[in-house]
């Protein structure tokens, strides 16, 4: 475990803390020190404070953070679907049921797991390289940085907006055409698993339009401003059409006029229909575009609408 303590100069006074201090350790990017900071490991002046707080001229900064925590976790010979890789990052295609990060409840057979199997070096970079998440039943594309450089340049493209994520999503009903929801995020009140539409939450932005309609579902074009925690999943139950095979925050079980085919699809599916299909962005001057195909088990639900 490493501490430090600075104080801030009239050089860095007026800065967002996390930017002040993702410059001033090469070792962590800012969204380490974002989530240092949520954590409570982040101190100025003996109290904890928002990402958002800035400096003030003799402000002491605490910070306590680990290098170390990469070495604990097993490599395991799981099977993962590396898209696109290069000397800077990965691209990862990954499968529904598959969790990213070992963690409380699951301390192996997840994609770090695999990940460290196939790329053993990661272990030497924040997070394994992960610059992003995708939750444990939700499938798609994510990015992995491959050096410590290419992790804190990814990361600051995903806190400055500057990489667009595209899902489907299957929901339930007929939203309007097409509508952005911009709702705040926070924990639920009685649930600490889940997230809710909250005031005093944290900004949460989500676009999305219909890509095709059926009879009592919508297959939607979801794509992301901000990054908030099941954001998509959240937004969705808010407005009332929440996705299909969603333990969490689905409860229809039946939608109006509902057939036995639409019944016995939705009853076999064993995940959220939810796929990251498309990434992309520019990194050192070059433009990256990468798409993923629908998996089949959605498609199978999709074709008996």
């Amino acid at each position: 475990m490493i501490s430090k303590r600075l104080q801030i100069d009239e050089e860095n006074a007026n800065n967002r803390i996390d930017i002040y201090l993702s410059r001033s350790f090469d070792s962590i990017s800012r969204g380490i020190v974002q989530d240092l900071i949520d954590e409570g490991r982040v101190l100025v002046n003996g109290k904890t404070v928002e990402r958002d707080y800035k400096t003030k001229i003799n402000d002491v900064v605490e910070i306590e953070f680990n290098l170390e925590t990469n070495n604990e976790d097993l490599a395991q010979d799981i099977q993962i679907n590396v898209a696109f890789e290069n000397n800077d990052f990965l691209i990862i295609d990954k499968h529904a049921g598959l969790t990213v990060h070992p963690g409380a409840g699951q301390k192996d057979s997840t994609l770090i797991n695999g990940l460290l199997y196939m790329y053993p070096n990661q272990r030497k970079i924040p997070r394994y390289g992960v610059v992003h998440r995708l939750d444990k039943d939700t499938s798609g594309l994510m990015i992995v940085a491959r050096t410590l450089e290419s992790h804190t340049n990814l990361t600051d493209l995903i806190q400055t907006r500057n990489i667009k994520r595209n899902y489907y999503a299957l929901v339930h009903g007929q939203p309007i055409a097409g509508n952005t929801i911009d709702k705040p995020i926070g924990r639920h009140p009685k649930n600490r698993l889940l997230f809710c539409v909250k005031e005093g939450g944290r900004e949460a932005v989500t676009h999305f339009k219909v890509d095709k309609k059926f009879k009592n579902f919508s297959l939607l074009d979801v794509s992301l401003e901000t990054g908030r925690t099941h954001q998509i999943r959240v937004h969705m139950q808010h407005i009332g059409h929440p996705i299909a095979g969603d333990q969490s925050y689905c409860r229809i079980k039946k939608w109006k006029n509902s057939t036995k085919e639409e019944l016995n699809a939705l009853s076999n599916l064993r995940r959220q229909s939810l796929h990251a299909y498309k990434l992309e962005f520019t990194y050192q001057d070059k433009d990256f575009s990468f798409l993923s195909d629908m998996p089949e088990e959605l498609q199978r639900v999709i074709e008996k609408l």
